[in-house]
């Protein structure tokens, strides 16, 4: 069955940091590079190296409407998140992929599991050596089994976002957390097998091992660390006025 996307085109104050040679379809999807410049945060090929077996970098980059968030500290911006958005199905989209020459399809946001019910149909659309990566917020909806069952696919690579417990989530992200949302979910993603790796953003090592403490309250295995990695809030050139 196919699935559509609201897929957000960049909107001017993101331009700011995207070279304009990366951007495709007049701004409808864009790629990247991950290690541009040497380097950066995102550790994901070097993680997708060890666990995959492809040292990938050069990723196709789909940005998606809406988020429940409101993360001061976010690149895409209001009106990356909640502007105009066009519908596009998961056959259009993998075929944009493929012409793209790109080895990493990234579905981003926003909050892209608000979608994530479409990801399954877009992983069956690209070749088996191709990588499909997104990211899990754990706050965005409730995950089902089936759907995690889904995505449980050997060329695919999640990243699922920590960014606090309590007081310390509202300050990173502009709204209260849902905890019982937010364990349910990680629950789940645990307990399903898929591929994915935790991320810490703007949180300090004492929060970190809070958070390590109430998982291993909770018994979820030492392994859902492996890999896992720290990221400091950047102040991105699109948020400066």
């Amino acid at each position: 069955m196919s699935y559509t996307f609201k897929v957000a085109p960049l909107c001017d104050r993101q331009k700011r940091d995207i070279n304009e040679r990366n951007i495709l379809d007049n701004g409808l999807y864009r790629k990247c590079n991950v290690y541009k410049g040497g380097g950066g945060y995102d550790r994901f090929p070097a993680i997708c190296k060890k666990r995959l077996g492809y040292a990938y970098q050069d990723q196709f980059v789909v940005q998606l409407y809406g988020c429940p968030l409101r993360c001061p500290y976010c690149y895409v911006t209001p009106e990356g998140v909640f502007g105009n958005y066009v519908e596009v199905s998961d056959a259009d989209l993998a075929e944009a992929f493929i012409e793209s020459r790109q080895d990493i399809f990234h579905l981003m946001g926003g909050a892209p599991a608000l979608y994530i019910e479409g990801w399954g149909s877009v992983i069956e659309g690209l070749s088996p050596e191709k990588i499909f990566h997104s990211d899990l917020l754990l706050v965005e909806k409730e995950y089902s089994d089936d759907v995690l069952r889904a995505i449980k696919r050997e060329n695919t690579l999640y990243a699922v976002s920590i960014k606090g417990l309590g007081d310390e989530f509202k300050a990173n992200t502009g709204v209260p957390l849902n905890a019982a949302l937010f364990w349910r979910n990680l629950s789940r993603v645990v307990e399903s097998g898929i591929n994915f790796y935790l991320t810490f953003t703007g949180l300090s090592p004492r929060s970190v091992q809070v958070f390590r403490d109430e998982c291993e309250r909770r018994g979820y295995p030492e392994r859902i660390f492996a890999d896992s990695f720290s990221i400091e809030i950047v102040q991105y050139k699109a948020l400066i006025s």
